[in-house]
């Protein structure tokens, strides 16, 4: 009984000598309202520390102090964050905004690298001692989009297009006396994912996507490349594959660099052509993959391939009617691969198959992914296993063994334009004059509640996604 009182007491003990030393890193400062140029008084009200202790004071503009109360003077107007430190330990450590005004009104930015599309906060730094009525009054130049309420004091914007001197104004009225501050910016331009659309027109159409917001199309249609009916695009690293489909001379696949635009033409038909040959197609280990809608014939070419001439296709041939049994029912629309199975939209659903199928001749156990009608397009999302299809006027999901096939959207005048983004998490797809997107489906039955979200209005006949940062 004696041991365990002892026990007891001690840790009574132990407990009272522990809250003793409980304590925080504090501080105070003076004037509450201080101007660059002006001497203020950080005081240390620490309850932590002792005569040994080591004091470390930050200021925010570079500077630093080692005493236990400091004074220091800012030499320019700003938003700054100060910090006390004990000891050199992170979790005894103090921090407070401290704002320094200028004595004729000015403001601050919450940045000093200011990208297109990243929102950016313009915080007045008005001196008022005497509690006067404050007005503001901002101007802001063009390619701008406001993000603040007018009754707010603060300036919330982001820019849509670089600019080497992007001014912003400031009108404050302090009491009866007006003073205007303009302080000029570079803005530049932020790398982003974008959509590459293709119109109808031949045109080349790109939006680039920041976070929720999607900037204005911008033509990227490369100089004296004419483009008839570019029916599909592919991109591979930096290289914009774009299928001109149509018959004779004019059909083509063009490879556009995307950092330069710059374009060489990859393969192009010989006048005596008269099939639609660059219809469907998708790049995998080093090859380009195009089909013949016709013909009922796959090829492929390198990708190093360039200024190629397509005759009678032997040259090219990588799988055919004859080759595989499936392949019969037509070539429709859409080529994707899946471990190491390839996957054929043709006017009987969507047909798979392995490399090896093509010198057996005959085709596999599992031929056939039976659709409700023939799909235009189709594209996979390797990392969820699902099988996207523009068939008719639907976009569906469908599981990539066949199951739980899905209709996310009915309402679709026939469009080839569709495509995937995993880092971007959506399908794009086209539908009358506009673009849109869903997020992709991970759920195994395919069940999803949301709704198309606009891209744009705009008419497209393709459509992919370049996730690389440009």
């Amino acid at each position: 009984m004696k041991n365990i009182i002892n026990i007891i007491l001690v840790a009574i003990m132990m407990i009272s000598f522990s809250s003793c030393n409980k304590g925080e890193v504090d501080f105070k400062y003076t004037p509450e309202e201080p101007r660059c140029g002006q001497s203020i008084n950080f005081s240390n009200i620490s309850t932590k520390g002792d005569s040994d202790s080591k004091w470390k004071w930050e200021f925010g503009d570079g500077s630093t102090a080692t005493t236990k109360s400091a004074t220091k003077i800012y030499r320019q107007a700003g938003i700054y964050m100060v910090t006390l430190t004990l000891n050199e330990k992170k979790l005894q450590r103090a921090a407070k905004e401290i704002t320094i005004y200028d004595s004729v009104p000015s403001f601050t930015s919450s940045t000093e690298i200011i990208g297109t599309y990243e929102e950016v906060t313009f915080t007045p730094l008005t001196y008022n001692p005497f509690s006067l009525t404050i007005t503001y009054e901002w101007t802001v130049p063009e390619n701008t989009v406001v993000l603040s309420d007018e009754s707010s004091p603060k300036l919330r914007l982001y820019f849509t297009e670089p600019s080497e001197n992007a001014e912003i104004t400031l009108k404050t009225t302090v009491g009866s006396v007006e003073s205007i501050k303009t302080i000029s910016y570079k803005v530049y331009e932020t790398p982003a994912p974008s959509i590459i659309m293709s119109t109808d027109k031949g045109e080349l159409l790109l939006l680039k996507k920041y976070n929720e917001v999607i900037a204005n199309p911008e033509n990227i249609t490369p100089r004296n490349l004419t483009l008839t009916n570019p029916r599909q695009l592919l991109i591979d690293g930096n290289t914009l594959y774009i299928f001109d489909l149509c018959s004779g001379a004019e059909g083509a696949i063009y490879a556009m660099n995307l950092d330069t635009q710059e374009w060489e033409t990859v393969i192009e038909n010989a006048s005596s052509v008269t099939d639609y040959v660059y219809s469907t197609g998708m790049v995998h280990n080093g090859y380009l993959y195009f089909a013949d809608i016709n013909n009922k014939n796959i090829y492929r070419v390198s990708t190093d391939t360039r200024n190629a001439t397509f005759t009678d296709g032997k040259d090219q041939l990588f799988a055919s009617a004859s080759s595989l049994t499936g392949m019969q029912t037509g070539v429709c629309g859409g080529l994707g691969i899946y471990n190491d199975i390839f996957y054929l939209g043709s006017t009987a659903g969507v047909y798979r198959f392995r490399e090896s199928d093509i010198s057996s001749g005959s085709a596999p156990a599992t031929a056939l992914l039976s659709t409700q009608d023939a799909p235009l397009n189709l594209k996979i999302d390797a990392l969820a296993g699902k099988i996207y299809s523009i068939e008719d006027k639907r976009l569906t999901v469908t599981n990539i063994d066949g199951s739980s096939s899905v209709t996310l959207d009915d309402e679709i005048e026939s469009s080839w334009a569709l495509c995937i983004s995993n880092k971007l998490n959506r399908v794009v797809y086209a539908k009358e004059s506009s673009v849109l997107s869903l997020p992709l489906v991970q759920t195994r039955n395919n069940t999803t509640t949301a709704t198309p979200m606009e891209l744009d209005k705009i008419q497209v006949i393709g459509v992919v996604v370049d996730e690389t940062d440009r």
